[in-house]
């Protein structure tokens, strides 16, 4: 879904590739340019209304929380805001730990299982 997005300028947004989530050596541009599309690229995915709804929030609150992370220069308001969207999205994602994410079936990536494999490794060898 990621690959029907449009670009949006020469370098703001650039056309993805055909699989985002295997992606390899991605620069901070290219999480932020996932990111900001990931709404739209969302919605509608999951089955389930509600899941889909709090699915939209939760890229909502982790979009608002980058933008405020994100800030060169900080007050002291600009620091409560951001303590206040870090705890909302904590919240958020032990809520989608706990209610929905044991209600689907995921696997993880061929890259993935080799990477924890590796890790393993190194971490019984020492």
């Amino acid at each position: 879904r990621y690959r029907q997005v449009p670009s949006f300028g020469r370098s703001t947004i650039r056309k993805f590739h055909t699989n985002v989530s295997s992606l390899k050596k991605l620069a901070a541009r290219d999480y932020e340019d996932i990111l900001q599309c990931s709404i739209p690229v969302f919605e509608n995915l999951f089955p389930d209304p509600k899941h889909d709804r709090f699915i939209q929030e939760l890229l909502f609150t982790l979009s608002e929380w980058h933008a405020n992370a994100k800030l060169r220069m900080h007050t002291d308001s600009s620091l409560d805001i951001l303590r206040s969207v870090t705890e909302a999205l904590g919240s958020k994602l032990r809520s989608l730990v706990k209610n929905i994410c044991p209600l689907y079936d995921t696997r993880e990536l061929p890259s993935e299982v080799t990477k924890r494999g590796r890790r393993l490794s190194r971490k019984r060898a020492q």
